[in-house]
Order: structure tokens, then C-alpha cells, then sequence
């Protein structure tokens, strides 16, 4: 098992390699430009922004302290759908697209298939594109499955 927080190591190692699409670039010793894309699938929820900041915040926070208070997450973009009603707090993206997302938060397919994922088209141990999580890993709805967020567990292979 992997915690949360290893999720966030493998992230960063992901954002130091640079992916194609990304954006992000690191100033300073905080990374710039990361963007979070909701699917325009998911149904419209409040909640789901501010759990999305809440893990990026916690994420940061981790991140900091793990790296010797090297690197932490300076400014991540959070991409709402345009099928969602529009809000005076929500800025028109600059550059930032659905295509150039460092993460996705997106319906499970097949439905009920609630598992984060990352998607690497080259060879094992290549970088990987995006990572995509679903509303419900976001939301802590799947705590026993995960864990609390910022502590959650994601296996990979077998043990």
C-alpha cells in the first residue's frame, strides 16, 4: 500500500520530469501553473471545489515538509466546466485547458468504479500524462476503501 502522501512524491517527481501538455514550472522553489480540470460529466457541487482545495493545500503542506522546505504548490488552477453555473468568484482561464490538465477529476468508468489512475502511454517507469481521480476519492467518500484524505491509501501491484 501507498499512502496519500507517497501520491504526492510520485506527483512531483511527475511535475520535476515536466509533462508534455503541462504548463508548470517552477519559481522559485514553488511550482507554478498546475492545473485541476473538473470533467464536464460531474454533476455541479460546491463541495467538490473546496475539497479539491483543501487536498492541495494539505498536499502542499506535505510536500514542503518531506522535501526539507524545498518545494510546495505556489499556484494550482481549478478549471469548473462550463456546464456549471457561472460564478463572479471564477476567473476566465488564461491558458489553462482541459487537454493540458495535471488532473482530472472525472465521472468513474464504469460507473461505481471509484479508482485513481494515471495515465502513462510509454514504458513502464516513463513519466506519466495526468492523474485522474473521481468525485468521490475528492469528496472522502470512499474512506474505507482510501482512507482520509491526505492519508489515503492507493495500491500498486501486488504485494
Amino acid at each position: 500500500m501507498v499512502s496519500f502522501k507517497m501520491l504526492v512524491l510520485i506527483l512531483t517527481l511527475f511535475l520535476l520530469g515536466g509533462a508534455g501538455a503541462s504548463l508548470i514550472k517552477l519559481n522559485g522553489n514553488g511550482y507554478e501553473d498546475v492545473v485541476i480540470a473538473i470533467d464536464p460529466n460531474v454533476p455541479e457541487d460546491e463541495k467538490l471545489i473546496q475539497h479539491i482545495q483543501d487536498m492541495v493545500t494539505e498536499a502542499s503542506t506535505y510536500l514542503y515538509g518531506a522535501t526539507e522546505k524545498r518545494f510546495y504548490f505556489k499556484a494550482v488552477s481549478i478549471l469548473i466546466p462550463e456546464t456549471w453555473q457561472k460564478k463572479n468568484e471564477y476567473e476566465e482561464p488564461k491558458l489553462e485547458t482541459y487537454k493540458k490538465a495535471d488532473i482530472v477529476i472525472e465521472v468513474p468508468n464504469p460507473p461505481g468504479f471509484d479508482v485513481p489512475r494515471t495515465d502513462q502511454f510509454g514504458q513502464c517507469g516513463d513519466k506519466g500524462e495526468r492523474i485522474r481521480l473521481t468525485p468521490a476519492i475528492v469528496l472522502g467518500e470512499k474512506l474505507n476503501e482510501y482512507g482520509p484524505q491526505g492519508i489515503a491509501r492507493f495500491e500498486f501491484g501486488s504485494s
